[in-house]
């Protein structure tokens, strides 16, 4: 497949706030961490289940489905949990196909649309695409855990969404009249899905998007630092983003000068500096990895130095061969091993869903979760305490 355009759905979100950006980091390194290259075995893994139950390109033998399979569990960054989560994104397909009722739709599977009618050399690779009755799918599976993604008005589906209907425009014409969007992501709260009209999405393009990517195509506009900049290649050395980062630990402007010290915070002052302290934490992290990094490659950081960091302790020549010498020197084996219940997670891990759901049938319960503090645009429900406790008494 091709590689990534400058300006795709992937980053649409970065490019349509910060115009300059694409252009500004075009020739900027950007290495793969640990994190996205399990990302990408995880969707093999899923591209694989639902070419296997579509029948795409053509059926599948469970044989070679096996092969095929166990030449990417031998991947270093496999692990059982890949099973459980690719399956929640089948089981999420067959549910949105099957909603087109006696008329099966068309499916694609990781199919490249062209959406240059609307950005410059604009193409992008979406999961699932369904069409039918009317109605397009557009279905995306997330691996991440760390952050939620949300389906509502998500830029980055929104353009698959009018790249599809441009890609595929000679064979549906106009009969495409509505988007159904899906982002499976289960290990950060599971399927969200959004819904709106061909026309809104349209209109979307014309007046929002078309005029952001030429914008972007020419590296021209703003530099806008927001919550996109965490998949910027430039996010510890913007400047942009560090002058904004900086008047932000400035005095909070809910805080009159005569009453910033020797008082109390109100709770909108309180929340006001939480916000302004999460993003300052953010940008320092980021900052402390890249300088790291650039120290350790022989440059020179003002004020900062790469030192050993605390060492630990480890058994010669390993555990089992230095065990047997204390055995032998008197120490009692008891010692030597600690004995502590699996949790619930690391079983399923080690066993794989499908094996754990059958073997620990009838012996999980579901306990609620610690109350958090987190963002009033979370798309959690806010916690009640008096149900909470009403469902633990119930369990």
């Amino acid at each position: 497949m091709a590689g990534h355009a400058l300006l795709g759905p992937s980053s649409a979100e970065r490019w349509l706030n910060c115009t300059p950006s694409p252009r500004f980091t075009e020739h900027m390194m950007d290495s793969e961490s640990p994190d996205a290259a399990a990302g990408t075995l995880a969707h093999a893994i899923a591209e694989l289940k639902g070419r296997k139950y579509f029948g795409i390109p053509e059926p599948m033998s469970t044989r070679e489905y096996n092969k095929q399979l166990k030449k990417l569990k031998e991947d270093a960054h496999y692990n059982k949990e890949m099973d459980g989560t690719t399956d929640v994104y089948l089981e999420h397909l067959k549910a949105r196909a099957m909603s087109f009722g006696d008329l099966p739709p068309y499916v694609a599977l990781e199919t490249q649309v062209d959406c240059s009618n609307l950005v410059p050399e604009g193409f992008g690779i979406a999961d699932c695409l369904m069409f039918g009755s009317g109605r397009l799918e557009v279905i995306d599976y997330k691996h991440g855990a760390g952050v939620p993604v949300s389906a509502e008005a998500n830029s980055q589906m929104m353009l698959y969404a009018l790249g599809a209907i441009h890609t595929y425009h000679f064979i549906y014409g106009d009969s495409i009249q509505s988007v159904h969007f899906s982002i499976v992501q289960p290990r950060a709260g599971g399927v969200k899905e959004w819904e709106c009209s061909v026309q809104n999405l349209v209109d979307w393009g014309e007046t929002v998007v078309r005029p952001a990517a030429e914008r972007a195509w020419a590296g021209k506009g703003e530099f806008a630092p927001g919550t996109w900049c965490r998949f910027c290649k430039a996010k510890a050395q913007c400047s942009a983003r560090a002058k904004a980062m900086l008047e932000l630990g400035t005095t909070p402007h809910a805080l009159e000068p005569a009453s910033a010290a020797g008082t109390l915070l109100s709770d909108d002052q309180l929340g006001d500096a939480l916000t302004r302290g999460r993003a300052l934490a953010t940008w320092v992290a980021d900052l402390e990895k890249y300088a790291l990094s650039a120290a350790l490659e022989g440059r020179t950081i003002t004020g900062y130095k790469v030192v050993e960091g605390r060492g630990s302790r480890d058994w010669t020549g390993g555990s089992d061969a230095a065990f047997a010498q204390l055995i032998q020197r008197g120490v009692a084996e008891a010692l030597l091993y600690e004995r502590k219940p699996v949790s619930v997670a690391g079983l399923e891990k080690s066993l794989g869903k499908a094996a754990f759901s059958k073997a620990a049938d009838g012996l999980v319960q579901k306990l609620p979760g610690k109350p958090a503090l987190a963002p009033e645009n979370d798309p959690r429900p806010v916690y009640n305490a008096a149900a909470t406790a009403f469902a633990s008494e119930n369990t």
